[in-house]
């Protein structure tokens, strides 16, 4: 329990607006050191997370389950350290696993980090998730409490989280179904730069290095040789190079991002995405 105002309040009895509220702002705080870190590590501003606000879910739910689970070891430093970093680790495992599952993709892999689990989790992080358990009891969660509970907003409290839920689930709902067809965009592109290669490869203008590059070298031409392409082909050629940028879009914001079923016009994008970074950052 924690207080406010000088009353008691305890956690687990936060009605669902408080609840909710305070989801969202650790949610957005997440996102913001996310965006911090990212962009301190890749010389250049990046927009990291699913959702198309400046929330990442995961933070929202890993700052909760601190609240909620250890609010009995609060004072105990070294145990809410190590209580932190299982509980948030946990967390993060079992949604990187699920998120494979529904969507074919694990979306970020810390396989190259060392003492790694799976890919999933590592010790850095976990580190870091416990120094912000710290961080979060004993600083920032009696500031954020105080806005939450400020008295000037308490009768319009319910009227704030049903809108901001809202919006939230607008925007869940949005990404969900650009999820689900990632997965099945890969495999049409995958496709489809078969078929260009099979039609296209022994002809000298063809750049079959990347899908990207086909696509390129084939506008090219067309302008060049109308006459050679029909107006069907060149919509349809249009249309992969929009699916091309969807999925450099997620290439962006996860980029270790490993699809189930690796292959060469992934593994093109991918490496496109990332060099792209290292020219604008001057690496």
């Amino acid at each position: 329990m924690s207080t406010t105002g000088g009353q008691t309040i305890v956690f687990a009895n936060i009605d669902f607006a408080h609840l909710f509220l305070f989801f969202l702002s650790y949610a957005f705080l997440g996102w913001v050191c996310e965006e911090i870190w990212c962009t301190v590590k890749s010389r250049k501003i990046t927009k990291r997370g699913m959702l198309h606000g400046p929330i990442c879910p995961i933070y929202g739910f890993g700052s909760v389950l601190i609240l909620y689970l250890l609010e009995p070891w609060r004072t105990t430093w070294v145990r809410l350290f190590f209580a932190s970093m299982i509980v948030t680790s946990i967390l993060e495992y079992f949604t990187s696993w699920l998120l494979e599952k529904l969507f074919h993709a694990k979306w970020w892999d810390y396989s190259k980090e060392k003492f790694n689990l799976n890919g999933r989790v590592c010790l850095l992080n976990s580190a870091a998730f416990g120094v912000g358990g710290l961080a979060l009891e004993h600083l920032i969660h009696p500031l954020v409490e105080k806005l939450i509970y400020w008295k000037t907003a308490s009768p319009y409290i319910n009227y704030i989280a049903a809108g901001l839920l809202s919006v939230i689930l607008l925007d869940l709902l949005v990404t969900v179904r650009k999820l689900v067809d990632f997965a099945a965009t890969m495999e049409k592109v995958k496709a489809y730069a078969a078929n260009l290669k099979e039609r296209y490869e022994g002809e000298e203008w063809f750049k079959p290095e990347s899908f990207r590059t086909m696509i390129e070298s084939i506008k090219e031409k067309a302008a060049l040789e109308k006459s050679r392409f029909t107006q069907k082909s060149l919509e349809t050629l249009e249309s992969y190079a929009k699916k091309q940028k969807i999925v450099e879009f997620w290439l962006k914001r996860f980029p270790t991002m490993i699809t189930n079923e690796e292959n060469n016009v992934f593994g093109h994008m991918k490496s496109v995405v990332l060099e792209s970074w290292k020219k604008k950052s001057g690496k």
